[in-house]
């Protein structure tokens, strides 16, 4: 995690709690874009003059629109001329390479709520990192004797008349009167329920799971602010094409640190890569747009880190997205198990910031609040 999206008013409550600072996205930060030839200064999609030549009348269908669909098959259906060529492949973009999406089964109606709308794009970071609000709710925990266990792998969650077991993969068993289940969609069928709740897999299933690889590089200086002798001291995100879906730096912080972002089905078909590998791509894709040798960054190049939530077991992917039919599933999950099995997380918050820091913290409270008013 990194961004705060929106207004996020539980994790900056969070953050004024921790003494923690909020760092909000600059207004004079810059977009730009690498169209496989030239780089340049661009929008967001909805300032994309591609999008804005077809708005009023996307506008208009979605609007339209009585029975929710993928958004492949919206485009298809009314889209489908040369003429929105650009446009579909703008959005089909945006979908795979930002929400992570597969835009045969991500829903229109998600995306027409999400940023297909007009609505205010916010966004900003903790300036401390993600790390100090852990920290910091880690050091709450503690005062009420909480206790926290690592590396303990779940097998097992069975239910009796009056506590709830859980067996771990190393043989410790604990007992409790209920029980909260976090862990992200596709994990949940991992562990046995006793008795078995296959309602609550079969939802799971039926929610969207993104494919994402993020790529950290620490440079010696920021190098690219006069690359091709553009100013690009102001540079917020980069969005390119091939693997890499966009690079951005930490402006207005003047850290030397650019990450690369991989989603969809370019990041599944790297999932099983070395991390060597991964980070010799970002080399090579900055080595494309800013035409410099990919012997000089990597000369350049001081630490990176790879972050492949494919290939870790526990998550199996980074974030949830709404598929056609989601909304049967996120009310199946909300509902608990005989008032002892709790189901939380990004995935099933009942508001609109699914897929973020602020969902998942408040889903967390949510939760929390049901329990302990029972």
């Amino acid at each position: 995690a990194e961004f705060i999206h929106g207004k996020a008013p539980v994790t900056k409550e969070l953050l004024r709690e921790a003494g923690l600072t909020y760092v909000p996205m600059s207004a004079d930060g810059e977009m730009w874009v690498f169209n496989g030839k030239e780089l340049k200064k661009g929008y967001l999609i909805i300032e994309e003059p591609e999008f804005l030549k077809h708005r009023d009348v996307v506008n208009k269908k979605l609007q339209e629109l009585d029975g929710d669909m993928s958004i492949a098959m919206f485009l298809d259906k009314f889209f489908a001329g040369e003429e929105y060529r650009e446009l579909r492949e703008l959005i089909i973009n945006m979908v795979e390479k930002f929400d992570a999406a597969d835009p045969d089964k991500i829903s229109t109606f998600s995306l027409r709520d999400e940023w297909l709308g007009q609505g205010e794009w916010t966004q900003g970071r903790v300036q401390e990192g993600y790390k100090a609000m852990l920290d910091f709710l880690s050091s709450e925990c503690n005062k009420y004797d909480v206790e926290v266990l690592l590396g303990k792998a779940v097998r097992s969650v069975e239910m009796n008349d009056d506590m709830i077991r859980i067996q771990c993969i190393d043989g410790d068993i604990y007992d409790g009167q209920k029980v909260i289940v976090t862990v992200p969609l596709p994990t949940i069928k991992q562990i046995q329920f006793k008795p078995a709740i296959p309602e609550k897999l079969k939802a799971a299933e039926n929610i969207g799971f993104g494919q994402v690889i993020k790529v950290l590089i620490k440079f010696k200086d920021q190098w690219w602010v006069n690359a091709l002798d553009k100013d690009m001291s102001k540079t917020v995100f980069l969005l390119c094409k091939g693997e890499f879906g966009a690079w951005w730096t930490q402006y207005p912080e003047s850290h030397p640190v650019l990450t690369g972002w991989i989603a969809g089905p370019a990041a599944d078909k790297l999932k099983n890569s070395d991390p060597k590998d991964i980070l010799n791509l970002g080399i090579a894709s900055l080595a494309d747009i800013f035409k410099v040798s990919k012997e000089k960054l990597k000369e350049e190049t001081t630490a990176y880190q790879v972050v492949n939530w494919l290939s870790d077991p526990y998550a199996k992917g980074a974030y949830s997205y709404s598929m056609v039919g989601s909304e049967k599933a996120y009310a199946e999950l909300r509902k608990p198990v005989h008032d002892k099995i709790f189901f939380a997380g990004e995935a099933v918050f009942a508001e609109k910031e699914t897929a973020t820091v602020e969902g998942a913290l408040a889903s967390g409270l949510e939760t929390a609040n049901i329990i302990l008013s029972r």
